[in-house]
Formats: structure tokens, C-alpha cells, sequence
């Protein structure tokens, strides 16, 4: 059983704050962070993320090279997800092995909105995805998990003294296997242009016996109206474990139709 104890809450909480009085601002969760928000596309509306993602633990790396993440718009409100990977993986002393990486669906639903062109009030939505191996050839040679996880999050967002936040927490039911807790926050401000924002966020992951906290940084280059480059990077901090990412990455093009 996982326990979000209370001193994993009072940290979440003090970095959250922190973030919020040193003058960060939150425009946007999603790709390329963890940490998701409320938005949705609009009504009819695309948004494509073409991206190479992976991270390196002590076992040797996990890549997806080319993940293609697409979003669309089923009225304001309603996001419906498909998100399909090619993975290599490649563990320290083997070769390389690729194939079709596990997928995920989801329906992400704002049950609340705010009004933005002003301070106070709540944007809320829940998101739950369903991640499976979509080949059995990619279960075997380990480049998709052979257990299905449902991720149940639910996000928020909010605006205070002219600054934006947003935070996601959300449990992970593992098929076989002990579940997990997650929680993220994410931060956003102009790099000293209109078109370019910097980004950082805090994701904490709990497991039975092990809980690891992402440190992200990146950026979100406005390329034109219908093109947006994205690119991060990030570490795990936390005990030592096999799974523990010494370096994770995202790079990418946003396509908005």
C-alpha cells in the first residue's frame, strides 16, 4: 500500500509556494513536462505533438524515438488522447532492441472553467488514460510492458496577484503489480520574447518502498501560429534504484490544426 505521508506533502506544497512568490509564472502544463493542466484544444481543433522522449537509468536507456501524441478537441471542454511510441531500449552490456512501445488513450473532461482575463477562480478537469502493449513481439523483446496501467489524475489551474499555476496529482492502478501515486507542478515565464517561454516543474513519483522527484527544465518556441518547438530536460533526485532516470529528455514540434 502507498502512503502520501505528510512529509512528502508539506515538501510538495513549500516547492510549490516557492515557485509561485520568486515571480514564476504558469502558462501551460503538458508536453514537453509531465505535469498536465486543463486545457483542451478547442472545439474541432488538432494539437499534434511529434517528439523524441527517453531517459537513462544505471540499466542502460529507454527511448522513444519518434512518439507521436495527438489530441483533439470534441467541443470545449473534451480532449480526446491517442498517444503511440516506436521504443528502443538498450540495457548496459546487450544490444539494442526496438519495436512498437506501449500505447495510451484517454478522454481528458474541464468540469471547470475560469474566466482568464481575471484573478480568482478554478479551472478543474479530470484525465484518465489507459496505457497497453499493443504487440506481443514488443512484450517479449521488452521494449513494452507486459502490464496495463489506468492513470487517474486530476488537474488544476488558477490565477493570484496576476501569476498562473497549475498542479496534477493522480494514481496509477498497475495490472499485477503495486500502484502508484503522482503529483507534479509546473512553471512557466517569457524568456524576453513573446515567443519564448522558459519551463520547469517539480514531479514526484511514490512506489511501494521507493519514491523518486523530478527535476524538469525546458522551453516552448511559438515557431508561427500552427507550429510550436518544445524541448526539455530533467534528472530523478531520490534513493538509488535501477529505475531511478539519471537523465531524461523531450524534443519536439507541437502541430496545431
Amino acid at each position: 500500500m502507498i502512503h502520501f505521508t505528510r512529509t512528502a506533502g508539506i515538501r510538495l506544497l513549500a516547492t510549490l509556494a516557492l515557485l509561485l512568490f520568486s515571480g514564476w509564472a504558469v502558462a501551460q502544463g503538458g508536453a514537453p513536462l509531465v505535469t498536465d493542466d486543463p486545457g483542451t484544444p478547442g472545439d474541432g481543433k488538432w494539437e499534434i505533438n511529434l517528439a523524441s522522449t527517453g531517459g537513462r537509468t544505471s540499466r542502460g536507456w529507454d527511448l522513444n524515438a519518434v512518439v507521436a501524441d495527438i489530441n483533439y478537441g470534441l467541443g470545449d471542454n473534451i480532449e480526446l488522447k491517442l498517444e503511440v511510441p516506436w521504443t528502443y531500449v538498450h540495457e548496459s552490456g546487450g544490444p539494442w532492441k526496438s519495436g512498437l512501445g506501449s500505447g495510451s488513450a484517454g478522454m481528458k473532461w474541464r468540469f471547470l472553467d475560469r474566466d482568464e482575463n481575471s484573478d480568482g477562480g478554478f479551472a478543474a478537469s479530470i484525465y484518465p488514460q489507459y496505457e497497453t502493449a499493443w504487440s506481443d513481439a514488443s512484450i517479449r523483446k521488452g521494449v513494452a510492458g507486459e502490464n496495463d496501467v489506468f492513470f487517474l489524475p486530476i488537474q488544476i489551474a488558477t490565477a493570484v496577484g496576476g501569476f498562473e499555476f497549475a498542479a496534477e496529482v493522480g494514481r496509477s492502478f498497475v495490472q499485477n503489480e503495486s500502484d502508484e501515486w503522482e503529483a507534479g507542478i509546473a512553471a512557466a515565464h517569457g524568456c524576453g520574447s513573446e515567443k519564448l517561454e522558459c519551463l520547469v516543474e517539480v514531479h514526484r513519483t511514490w512506489a511501494p518502498g521507493s519514491s523518486q522527484t523530478l527535476l524538469n527544465f525546458g522551453i516552448r518556441y511559438q515557431i508561427n501560429d500552427s507550429l510550436v518547438f518544445l524541448t526539455s530536460a530533467g534528472r530523478d533526485f531520490g534513493p538509488r534504484t535501477e529505475e531511478q532516470q539519471q537523465f531524461v529528455y523531450y524534443a519536439g514540434l507541437r502541430i496545431l490544426r
